[in-house]
């Protein structure tokens, strides 16, 4: 868009135009004061809104400023990015990209297509205000405890809903047809009635404030759409038939007055019927229509010496001739130009009838809101069923998430019949421990444990029950993670470059309330390199970003940092168990075996000191012959390794010797 666009003076000029013509009435005398409020460059920015919409003919959206609202930079939703969205599998699984095997999958048991869309923004914009979140917990143990029939006949009701969400926007935009506008408001108005019966009982048995204010709303707001399906036909509604699509036409004085043109016109052709039977001296002569022409006068081919000269003939048959005479021929045509003009004046008086719709446009998608939001909480009720479920403890008394016994909600769903998921608890939390430096062996459980304690925190804060024994959740602002290995051809990128502009963000981004998860790093460069880089990031977490930190890593060396900072770090591994004998038994050099490893996925205390990847390229069937040399590569490496740590051990004892004695010490450790 030109910058022209932005200038005050045009942009006034604009605004003006759009909404200074209705200045006369109250509504729009209104309007234009708050407009004229506005602040300047907002008046430019509006402007250019508004010109861009036009392009698409939705320029309406804007047309009452009262539903403007003010941005400000207090947060209402967790900060989650798209990486972290894609890592966490939060809208689809990373293997097919199918709604499957994501948490959304896990949690949707709606109803509707616009619960569903709802459901969509509370999966991936959790709440941060403890308030609300508790607000949705409360509404969903009232549906999952309650014993009232209310909630069963509600969620009934919303069973049989078409997309009521876009029915009511296409009729804002006058994009809608008789038929969809009579589906849309005959549903509205079947709710409202069948609600309203309920608000009785609703009141006397419904605790929960959210849902109060729910049941309580929807029927007043409502109310006015009885007054639209009275005006209509159903009959002509149904079939899409604009010329008697209103009942009482006092309201539309231009489809009155043509129809009465029309009328006229028709009774004159019927009244010219009888001078149609003078002359053809038959009284029973009548109209007939064949094939759309209508008013057709048919006569017997033996009789058609009595057809006046002038009659013009339409169509014949082997027995009988079809005529219109000059009257006919004048009226017929004037007749077809007045119903094509009332075809015209339908669809004018329809898109003025559509426009009365307009007041109450931003009352229904209030409405509609509360209808999508009663039905998210049936499907998190729902979701509360499953076994194992407990209602999470959220409190704003700093950043803590503590889960006793967690499960992953999507892998526990697919392991249902085999019950074989291992549960594992979480202990962070601010002024205490609030960094796991996780090790352990390749396919151990790394990476599913960091998954289940970022997804059991978006669905404690999305107000939800979480699959654990217990969970406590220290509200948190922000979930940013940093996992997996890719480049970006498109960009330039190599993968250790994605790696790195990944952490930066996250580094940049992240505060002391903020879940921070790392997998990996620095394994995109060479193994020094990767290992100083993850040291260095997670060593300044600690200290300057101070956010609850799971951070998993194959440098086993990292472990060090629990000394450093032992108030606030813990090291943990993915518990194994290695099978010795059963290497022995396999016979052959031990330098050469792979080790046989048995996964307990089990959060331990430790740091492991080897991944074992070996056993995972087993696993993979690589050929033994080069598992083999790996194993012997492997072990050649570690002992080259090892050496020269007891060298450089030696060296810094010598470097340190301050006399005689002590280096007659140092000379006879070395023999």
């Amino acid at each position: 868009m030109d910058a022209c666009h932005f200038e005050y003076s045009q942009a006034f000029q604009l605004i003006s135009d759009f909404y200074g013509h209705e200045t006369q009435s109250p509504a729009g005398s209104q309007r234009w004061s708050e407009i004229l409020n506005l602040d300047m460059t907002v008046i430019c920015s509006l402007a250019a809104t508004i010109k861009y919409l036009k392009e698409f003919h939705l320029e309406k959206i804007l047309y009452y400023p009262c539903k403007f609202s003010q941005m400000c930079k207090k947060k209402e939703f967790v900060q989650m990015n798209g990486t972290t969205l894609k890592n966490l599998e939060i809208l689809q699984n990373q293997t097919d990209q199918k709604t499957k095997g994501s948490l959304l999958w896990a949690v949707d048991h709606t109803k509707t297509c616009f619960g569903r869309r709802l459901l969509r923004q509370w999966v991936t914009q959790p709440l941060i205000n403890s308030r609300d979140i508790t607000a949705r917990l409360d509404a969903v143990s009232e549906v999952l405890l309650s014993e009232s029939c209310i909630f069963n006949q509600i969620h009934t009701y919303l069973s049989k809903l078409p997309d009521l969400e876009r029915g009511i926007c296409s009729i804002y935009h006058k994009k809608c047809s008789p038929q969809e506008f009579f589906l849309i408001v005959s549903t509205l108005c079947y709710l409202s009635c069948n609600i309203e019966a309920l608000v009785p009982a609703v009141k006397s048995q419904v605790k929960s404030t959210l849902l109060m204010k729910i049941f309580t709303e929807i029927p007043e707001i409502l109310k006015p759409m009885q007054l639209f399906l009275n005006v209509l036909n159903e009959n002509a509604a149904r079939t899409g038939n604009k010329s008697e699509l209103f009942k009482d036409l006092s309201h539309f004085p231009i489809i009155s007055h043509r129809k009465m043109e029309i009328q006229e016109v028709l009774s004159q052709i019927e009244a010219h019927l009888e001078d149609v039977r003078k002359i053809l001296k038959n009284p029973s002569t009548t109209y007939t229509s064949v094939y759309g022409q209508e008013f057709l006068i048919e006569v017997k081919n033996s009789l058609v010496s009595t057809v006046p000269p002038d009659w013009i003939t339409i169509s014949s048959t082997k027995a009988v001739s079809r005529f219109h005479s000059p009257f006919i021929v004048e009226n017929y045509r004037h007749l077809n130009q007045l119903q094509e003009k009332l075809v015209l004046d339908c669809n004018v008086e329809w898109l003025h009838f559509l426009e009365r719709f307009e007041e109450h446009y931003h009352s229904l998608c209030i409405a509609i809101n509360h209808l999508a939001t009663a039905d998210c909480i049936f499907s998190l009720a729902q979701v509360a069923k499953q076994d194992g479920y407990c209602r999470p403890t959220i409190h704003d008394d700093g950043c803590e998430i503590a889960i006793k016994n967690g499960r992953h909600p999507v892998i526990d769903l697919l392991l249902e019949e085999q019950n074989q998921f291992v549960p594992n608890s979480t202990d962070l939390k601010a002024g205490k421990e609030r960094v796991m430096i996780i090790t352990g062996p390749n396919m151990g459980g790394k990476s599913s444990y960091i998954k289940q304690v970022a997804l059991i925190t978006i669905m404690a804060q999305m107000g939800s029950y979480v699959p654990a024994e217990e969970v406590t959740v220290g509200v948190v602002d922000g979930i940013f993670t940093r996992m997996g290995a890719a480049d970006n051809i498109y960009r330039g990128r190599s993968t250790f470059m994605n790696e790195l502009l990944e952490t930066a963000e996250i580094l940049k981004n992240a505060t002391h309330r903020s879940l921070v998860i790392l997998d990996e790093l620095g394994r995109g460069t060479s193994t020094h390199d990767g290992m100083a880089i993850a040291y260095a990031t997670l060593d300044y977490i600690i200290q300057n970003v101070t956010s609850l930190t799971l951070f998993v890593t194959h440098y086993p060396s990292l472990g060090e940092l629990e000394k450093v900072y032992a108030d606030c770090v813990g090291n943990y591994h993915m518990a194994f168990f290695l099978d010795e004998e059963e290497n022995m038994s396999s016979g052959g050099d031990i330098a050469q075996q792979s080790q046989y490893i048995t996964f307990l996925y089990q959060i331990t205390r430790g740091v492991a000191a080897r991944s074992y990847g070996l056993n995972v390229a087993k696993l993979a069937d690589i050929p033994q012959e080069v598992v083999s040399k790996a194993a012997l590569k492997s072990k050649a490496l570690e002992e080259t390794v090892e050496m020269k740590r007891r060298k450089m051990k030696e060296f810094q004892k010598a470097w340190n010797i301050l006399g005689p004695e002590e280096l007659k010490e140092w000379l006879n450790d070395s023999e």
